[in-house]
């Protein structure tokens, strides 16, 4: 017997869970909990749904519903998700896990409490040029790393400018680009290099007016005893297609990654290119989320334990936190000292 998923909200991200979770083999069944009548509509008419009801709790107290998959705006996955750890179902959540370190802390003590399984969409760890370049690390292929940048350089300009969206607002989605798609690459370099011992954030506003939106650029630097990472972002690259790249230099070579390329990845060492093999889609967003959700249905079927933990995700957003308080105070913040106060962030990213 298949597993029968509850996918709560259509939106952008609950579009593309949806088709991921029809696509797969351990799914037998698949309703959705969405509010707007037309989505909802659009939903039920193109696709193999079982159930299209408007109020999530529905799914919630649906006894043949065994997952629910958290596809909401990032303020509402602390309190859906405690509501159906309460109800019996397994949470799949989109990311971040939410907006504050005791939410998280919370979701994360529900699972254990309720018995349930609990997956946060970390979903880059899943592709397979992210493994690779893993794997290269820790076989030592081009040495030792003393500097890294990842960036992510792209638009969001119509949802950033338009009041009336959650994307990028403070109380909402907890921060503009680096609480959104910076999630994907703090999580990324805690990955490959583990949780940084300080951060340095600066943030601006350059290109959205919208008042009530928080940062659309973002400059971070994550400190290593031995190794320096900046995470360069922004939401207001009009000018070009979306674009994200992570760069590694070593004593002796170097690993270059660009996603948007079909053929992604470029190692040198001691001067000479290093053939590498990855499989990759250069229109990489849609099918890297699929490739998370596989896993995390894979792993639910044969309950097996997930290769991300919720952990992970409590990590990456305590880092995300630390930096917005360092911009906010202007300083360093040491992570060994941010970690006793983890219960005061929310005023820090709130402002």
């Amino acid at each position: 017997m298949g597993l029968h998923v509850g996918i709560i909200g259509s939106g952008l991200v609950g579009r593309v869970h949806l088709g991921a979770m029809l696509a797969h083999e351990a799914v037998s069944a698949v309703s959705l909990a969405e509010p707007a009548a037309a989505l909802r509509q659009k939903a039920g008419s193109e696709l193999s749904i079982r159930r299209a009801v408007a109020d999530y709790h529905a799914l919630l107290d649906d006894p043949s519903i065994d997952v629910v998959d958290i596809c909401l705006p990032h303020d509402l996955h602390h309190r859906v998700a405690l509501e159906a750890f309460a109800a019996g179902k397994h949470v799949l959540t989109d990311k971040p896990i939410s907006n504050t370190l005791p939410e998280a802390d919370e979701m994360i003590a529900a699972a254990e409490t309720s018995g349930r399984r609990f997956y946060v969409a970390l979903n880059q760890r899943f592709m397979p040029v992210h493994q690779r370049v893993r794997q290269l690390l820790d076989d030592g292929t081009i040495g030792r790393e003393f500097m890294a940048t990842l960036t992510v350089i792209g638009s969001e300009l119509p949802r950033m400018s338009d009041p009336d969206s959650w994307k990028g607002t403070w109380d909402r989605a907890g921060g503009g680009v680096l609480a959104d798609s910076g999630t994907h690459v703090v999580d990324l370099a805690h990955d490959w290099f583990g949780p940084p011992t300080a951060v340095a954030c600066r943030l601006a506003r350059h290109v959205v007016k919208t008042p009530n939106k928080a940062d659309d650029t973002c400059v971070l630097t994550l400190e290593y005893p031995d190794l320096t990472v900046a995470l360069l972002l922004t939401y207001g690259a009009a000018g070009q297609g979306w674009s994200e790249t992570r760069q590694i230099w070593s004593e002796t070579g170097s690993l270059h990654v660009r996603l948007e390329d079909a053929d992604p990845m470029v190692v040198w060492k001691d001067g000479r290119r290093l053939p590498q093999e990855v499989t990759h889609e250069p229109d990489w967003w849609a099918w890297s989320v699929g490739l998370g959700l596989a896993h995390a249905l894979d792993r639910l079927a044969d309950d097996q334990p997930f290769a991300v933990d919720p952990s992970d995700a409590r990590e990456a957003l305590r880092t995300i936190q630390a930096a917005y308080r360092s911009a906010e105070l202007g300083q360093r913040i040491l992570m060994a000292e941010y970690g006793v106060v983890a219960a005061d962030t929310a005023e820090g990213t709130a402002r």
